[in-house]
């Protein structure tokens, strides 16, 4: 199936797996991506060398791209959100705040940037900041 979302994030379905913090968790994500959606990670319940060891257990377990989250309000979450950046995942997601300088480090090596957002003036103010580069 060809569609807007699968060419831009490289998948072969339109299916995203939710970052849900205590399920989302990289045998889900990587299942996921096997089977052609795109699963995301939810690093809300980790540190940051438990995000990282996630990032690599899901690499681990798939070579089909991934996403990982980080809702940028609660704790530990802009850490998190680097180490996403260090690990170059493929697709960061994003939500409750400003997210462009996600959006700016990701695009450096290629990766892509969903926002979550909650109402339609935030996502008119985050379609300002994230592109399909």
């Amino acid at each position: 199936m060809k569609t807007r979302i699968t060419e831009i994030l490289g998948i072969k379905y339109p299916i995203l797996l939710s970052g849900m913090s205590w399920v989302s968790v990289p045998k889900l994500v990587a299942a996921v991506s096997n089977a052609g959606g795109l699963g995301i990670l939810a690093t809300g319940p980790l540190s940051t060398d438990e995000t990282r060891r996630a990032v690599h257990e899901i690499r681990e377990l798939t070579d089909k791209p991934f996403g990982a989250n980080a809702s940028l309000l609660f704790p530990g979450a802009t850490e998190n959100a680097r180490v996403l950046l260090e690990e170059k995942v493929p697709v960061i997601n994003f939500a409750l705040v400003k997210g462009g300088w996600i959006v700016e480090e990701a695009h450096k090596y290629g990766g892509k940037v969903l926002a979550t957002v909650v109402n339609h003036r935030h996502a008119k103010k985050s379609k300002t900041m994230v592109r399909t580069a």
